[in-house]
């Protein structure tokens, strides 16, 4: 789903964009419509990745404001791949350069089941090669101009992992009178059993006021996921260490809170036990949170 964020410049409408839907299945096999869970995979077992895009080129001249014969697009498509809340590594699989009235483009990659976990990220783009400082004042005029995003997340196999359920809002109107009416985000949990689903007790807000840290957070933006998701972990991995009698985490089904939890744990601290952990953050709180916030680097795109 494209997300709309107001860029200083001139992008796409989705209706100057015939986009085909998401098919997904075995290479040289019959591909099927890709829902939100991927089921009866395992990793031996390649995938098949297909889409059509065919551009309306009166449409798209218009939409930029850019003379129509001198337009470049680059039509690009990442995979991002990795268990947990976020996708931990990230790639780029199909790229075609697109002139003025060239047909359909079909939008193909074969991912290696080796390089699959958790969940499967598709994210189509369309970014500007040609022409540069040209057009009208709003005009897109730097190469790789982002002016169109397409994504689609797919639970592998269920993945062993929760979504996490994230809500953009403006804090002033949602939050007015309240302490987190100011603040960037806000990781809305009621503290309860380990035992609790994961995506019915836990809600991220992100706050529209902070117009560039949404839109960084939106867009992928590495520290700005890194920071968040850091304060987000530390959160709850905190929390569950605050109890006087620790629950088994191991004992937690997936989807639960625990179960997220104890792979957070497992990411940040390989290797380690519980009272390991639990001695680390009484002892030395800067190295468990530095930790915690080196777990949750989503990592360079490859």
């Amino acid at each position: 789903m494209r997300r709309r964020i107001a860029f200083p410049f001139l992008t796409l409408p989705d209706d100057a964009i015939d986009f085909g839907n998401w098919m997904i299945g075995d290479p040289e096999h019959p591909l099927v419509a890709a829902s939100d869970t991927l089921e009866n995979w395992d990793y031996a077992r390649d995938l098949q990745v297909f889409s059509t895009v065919n551009l309306k080129w009166d449409l798209v001249a218009e939409a930029l404001e850019l003379p129509i014969d001198e337009i470049l697009l680059d039509i690009s498509l990442f995979t991002g791949t990795g268990s947990g809340v976020l996708p931990r590594r990230r790639r780029l699989v199909f790229q075609h350069k697109a002139i003025a009235n060239s047909g359909a483009i079909q939008v193909s990659s074969t991912i290696p089941g080796g390089y699959l976990s958790g969940r499967l990220l598709l994210e189509l783009q369309i970014s500007l090669l040609a022409p540069l400082n040209s057009g009208g004042r709003l005009s897109p005029k730097e190469r790789g101009a982002r002016l169109w995003q397409n994504r689609h997340d797919i639970l592998i196999e269920d993945g062993g992992d929760s979504r996490f359920p994230i809500e953009a809002a403006n804090f002033n109107e949602l939050f007015k009178g309240k302490p987190q009416q100011f603040s960037p985000w806000y990781l809305h949990w009621q503290r309860g059993s380990m035992r609790s689903d994961f995506s019915g007790t836990v809600r991220l807000y992100m706050n529209t006021e902070f117009k560039e840290i949404s839109e960084r957070f939106t867009n992928g933006d590495r520290a700005t996921l890194q920071a968040i998701m850091g304060d987000v972990v530390s959160q709850m991995i905190e929390s569950y260490f605050s109890d006087d009698q620790l629950e088994d985490l191991n004992e937690c089904d997936i989807g639960s809170v625990g179960s997220q939890i104890r792979k957070w744990l497992d990411l940040a601290f390989p290797g380690k036990t519980i009272e390991n952990i639990s001695a680390l953050k009484n002892h030395n709180p800067g190295e468990f949170r530095a930790c915690i916030l080196a777990s949750t680097d989503v990592g360079e795109s490859e």
